[in-house]
């Protein structure tokens, strides 16, 4: 009889589970940007549980990821999102995850909720100079580069990042076909390398991906980072639908 592979043994899932993408440490180098924007943008875009932070900015942070996993594992991975308020903690919101792969992806929606989406994303350092960017549908939208200025000061910190683990309704005329979930990523990162860099952050219109809506209009900071990250997850709060839904959209290619 022929092996049946849509089913697997108690022992294979183990062994799958021990080798879960989302759940292994990582290295990783990236460019990181903070900046403001409009006054009032970002206010519109954070989802109640979640609450506007008193000093709103936009961050971006775009990276390659080395795992070691099957032989070695690399891939480009970028987050775009806001700082935001739980509970009287700061934190952030991703509204939009570009990584590279299918199993980059596919894991992080399905496991915490992460908007993430394909994208050719490339982060590298040549000397001095440094660019990160991110492309889909043959439009690269964002784009990080600068020259390496003074070494900052190296640490271990964790982020608390939010998403919303969404159920997309089966039926036609109701929008989700339960509530959606509000999870919290805590991502630990380790620096080795910390390097202010002096260049640009640059956005581009894509009717998919439409970053620029959150124009730059002062930035914060630029810097370019090496070390390690791992992460852990929690469900903290159940959503109602219904206030979720105008922001669900945006997890997919819809204008």
């Amino acid at each position: 009889m022929s092996q049946l592979r849509y089913v697997k043994t108690n022992e294979q899932l183990i062994e799958a589970a021990e080798k879960n993408l989302e759940f292994f440490d990582a290295k990783m180098h990236a460019i990181k940007a903070w900046y403001k924007t409009e006054p009032g943008l970002i206010e519109k875009l954070i989802p109640a549980p979640l609450q506007v932070h008193a000093d709103p900015m936009v961050r971006i942070v775009i990276s390659r990821v080395f795992v070691d996993l099957m032989g070695g594992m690399e891939f480009g991975a970028a987050t775009f999102g806001v700082n935001c308020m739980y509970e009287g903690k700061e934190g952030i919101y991703e509204i939009t995850m570009p990584m590279e792969t299918e199993g980059v992806v596919v894991g992080g929606r399905e496991t915490y909720g992460e908007p993430k989406k394909i994208a050719d994303v490339t982060a590298s350092k040549d000397g001095d100079d440094c660019v990160a960017t991110v492309t889909r549908h043959g439009i690269t939208y964002l784009e990080l580069k600068g020259k390496t200025g003074e070494s900052l000061e190296t640490g271990s910190f964790t982020d608390d990042v939010y998403c919303f683990k969404a159920f997309p309704s089966c039926e036609k005329d109701k929008p989700a076909d339960q509530n959606p979930l509000l999870v919290r990523i805590n991502m630990h990162r380790t620096q080795s390398v910390h390097m202010a860099l002096d260049g640009e952050i640059i956005l581009r219109e894509s009717p998919m991906d439409p970053v620029i809506d959150l124009p730059v209009k002062e930035m914060v900071s630029l810097t370019w980072e090496e070390g390690t990250s791992s992460s852990n997850a929690s469900v903290v709060a159940e959503v109602d639908a219904m206030s979720y839904v105008p922001f669900m959209h945006s997890r997919y290619d819809s204008v």
